[in-house]
């Protein structure tokens, strides 16, 4: 399990009554927002990497919890993006449709891209150096289990929403959209975690999702300041409205659904 990168997007969701939307479906929700969904590619992960570690260093320095404490490098925030070349699944649906089991580890990135590019604020990494898809305002991956006997299992890891773009239901559209494509996959189970008392705490619980348990003084700040608390939460897919849906447009062509077979 990895600690999610909380935004103050779950905030301004639910001022603004994204978190209460729940019957909106997800390409509505993206445009009202302003935004497109797309899955990144291995070919174009490297010119991707620099913009969403610019994000994760503008979080360092408003002190939000991340995966690093200072001081840190460049290099460092890039490798937690660029590390996913060898595991990242294949975005397009006529070489690798979905089907289950997954790829055993396997990862699909989603980034949320604005559709008024020219609107895009300028995006700026730790060195001072403008970095490509300033459009990019958020981002998650979709990670499969990586042993046989887990196949049926999802998780939730590095959600990242520009906090400059908060207000726009943006986390929310990510985590439907990542919950979509699990399904697809013929996952019926995911997981993720997060800091305790964080904006990306209410975003899950405003979306169903259910609290496993916490883990006291598990994770430092960026300062280290102090140990902070870790909320784990769990879905299963394979119910409510979503689930349904799936069970329509989902399968082998042949009306049959995916389902999970008893291990």
């Amino acid at each position: 399990m990895e600690e999610t990168i909380a935004s103050a997007d779950a905030k301004f969701g639910e001022r603004e009554g994204l978190s209460k939307n729940a019957s909106a479906s997800v390409e509505d929700m993206a445009e009202k927002a302003g935004i497109v969904i797309e899955k990144v590619s291995k070919d174009e992960l490297p010119s991707y990497a620099s913009r969403l570690a610019a994000i994760v260093s503008h979080h360092m320095s408003l002190g939000m919890s991340t995966y690093f404490t200072h001081p840190y490098t460049l290099s460092s925030a890039l490798r937690i993006f660029t590390s996913l070349s060898n595991v990242i699944i294949d975005p397009d649906p006529t070489t690798c449709p979905p089907s289950f089991p997954p790829p055993l580890g396997g990862v699909i990135l989603f980034v949320a891209k604005l559709v008024d590019r020219a609107s895009a604020l300028d995006s700026i990494d730790m060195e001072g150096n403008p970095t490509r898809h300033p459009e990019v305002v958020g981002s998650v991956q979709l990670a499969f289990a990586s042993m046989p006997n887990g196949a049926f299992r999802s998780e939730v890891r590095k959600m990242l929403v520009d906090v400059r773009y908060g207000g726009r239901g943006i986390g929310k559209i990510l985590l439907r959209t990542l919950e979509d494509e699990a399904r697809k996959w013929g996952s019926t189970v995911c997981m993720l975690d997060t800091e305790q008392h964080s904006f990306g705490e209410r975003l899950y619980r405003s979306c169903g999702w259910t609290e496993l348990g916490v883990l006291p003084r598990f994770h430092w700040p960026p300062d280290k300041s102090e140990k902070r608390n870790t909320v784990y939460f769990y879905k299963h897919l394979d119910e409510g409205d979503g689930a349904e849906e799936t069970k329509k447009t989902n399968g082998d062509g042949n009306g049959k659904t995916i389902t999970e077979t008893s291990s």
